[in-house]
């Protein structure tokens, strides 16, 4: 319903008409990133029947799903020269592939689209030149959805918090194929000498953690954006759909809220 009506227009639910208000850059910024991380959860969901092997794989495109929506929640809430920094990157980012330098000592390569450029920089882009300047934002994850908590609600800052602590560092070890990482998804959940069906078990509850990590950012998102666009009964009805997931996993509901 977000994308909806941030992208196709007005419309109404549960009696109450609703209208986005964003500004160009944070439209096109935001908006572009939630959809990705809407479809990466509809893959995952695609793929809720997976048992084995084959859910390792399903661990980055949850965590993507989970920082795009916390990406796209943060440039919603912050100002907007934080969406056009965001816009702006997209340009240099796309220079900076074929402007690099690629490896390590005598395995390295630069790559140059001109014989004139001598290092990573570019006079069309001086906001990015620099030691810790080359990113669209500054903050680490964390912080982006700390100011996400702080500029659109506890609620909002809450579920992602969550869906960072289920996913995040356990995904940065498989995708990068460490140790720990391959042993995790091979042990967690098994019991003392397992079997095959016990493998495939373990990968269900593995693909379960996946499901209710995706949900919590998912629910951070739509919270973010029905508050700051003041659509109160989708915020609400956010607030019922993740009262269902609580008591899925047997937590208590929290109270509905309204605005501040």
């Amino acid at each position: 319903m977000s994308l909806y009506v941030a992208t196709q227009g007005p419309t109404s639910f549960r009696g109450e008409s609703l209208e986005c208000h964003l500004g160009e850059l944070k439209l096109k910024t935001s908006q572009h990133i939630a959809m990705c991380a809407g479809q990466s959860v509809t893959t995952i969901l695609r793929c809720a029947d997976w048992r084995g092997i084959p859910v390792r794989d399903l661990y980055p495109i949850a965590r993507s799903a989970i920082e795009s929506f916390i990406n796209a929640a943060y440039i919603l809430v912050e100002s907007d020269a934080v969406a056009e920094r965001a816009a702006k990157y997209v340009a240099f980012a796309s220079w900076k592939q074929t402007n690099r330098q690629v490896g390590s000592g005598d395995f390295s390569m630069k790559l140059s689209t001109s014989p004139l450029v001598q290092d990573a920089t570019s006079p069309e882009f001086p906001e990015f030149a620099g030691s810790g300047n080359g990113v669209w934002t500054k903050l680490d994850v964390p912080s982006r959805f700390r100011k996400v908590g702080e500029l659109a609600g506890r609620k909002a800052g809450s579920r992602f918090l969550a869906a960072y602590a289920l996913v995040y560092s356990l995904s940065s070890e498989i995708i990068h194929g460490s140790p720990y990482g391959v042993n995790y998804f091979y042990q967690a959940h098994l019991p003392p000498n397992p079997t095959v069906a016990d493998f495939k078990d373990a990968t269900e509850k593995q693909l379960e953690d996946l499901l209710l990590a995706v949900s919590h950012a998912v629910a951070g998102y739509a919270s973010t954006f029905f508050r700051r666009q003041g659509m109160l009964a989708p915020y609400l009805a956010e607030q019922e759909l993740f009262n269902k997931l609580l008591a899925l996993e047997g937590v208590e509901p929290v109270p509905l809220e309204s605005f501040d």
